[in-house]
């Protein structure tokens, strides 16, 4: 092959990366090397991965199905109360109490819990979250019930 078709390669540098400043004047063999290592952090761990996810679960099962227990009781009550002549009989009225006590822990103390759980274990955004489900549990339920007629009621169930 002719010379000029020949293609030359380019001489190599002595260093194939830039030396910092301080190591310019420096002879090859007292450059150092920084390796420092890659940190990769941890994947979350998957048992409070579970947690979150059960008790997400039993606030948005558990409140609707409670609900629908709570109306389902208060219903046989008033059929109850039309069919007999003296009222609802007082098992009637402990179901009706047993039914709102089930709605407040899983509308409000679930979530409570949870929000306390997450803050305990530095999960801000599950701490955010369940203190978002609860507003979302709470204000409806003190509009429907207000605070002062909540604690009668279940004042009335516990000690009767």
């Amino acid at each position: 092959m002719s010379p000029k078709k020949r293609q030359r390669r380019k001489p190599r540098r002595a260093t194939p990366w830039p030396t910092p400043a301080s190591d310019r004047g420096a002879t090859p063999r007292e450059r150092t090397v920084s390796r420092t290592p890659v940190v990769i952090d941890d994947p979350p761990d998957r048992r409070v991965t579970a947690l979150w996810v059960v008790l997400t679960l039993l606030w948005l099962l558990g409140t609707p199905l409670a609900l629908v227990n709570l109306v389902l009781v208060v219903t046989n009550a008033q059929t109850a109360a039309l069919s007999t002549p003296g009222g609802p009989p007082a098992d009637v009225v402990t179901d009706i109490g047993n039914g709102l006590v089930w709605v407040l822990i899983m509308a409000l103390a679930v979530p409570a819990a949870s929000a306390v759980t997450a803050l305990i274990l530095r999960r801000t955004i599950a701490a955010i979250g369940f203190t978002t489900a609860l507003v979302v549990s709470a204000v409806p339920l003190l509009v429907i019930m207000p605070p002062a007629d909540l604690w009668q009621a279940l004042a009335t169930h516990f000690t009767s």
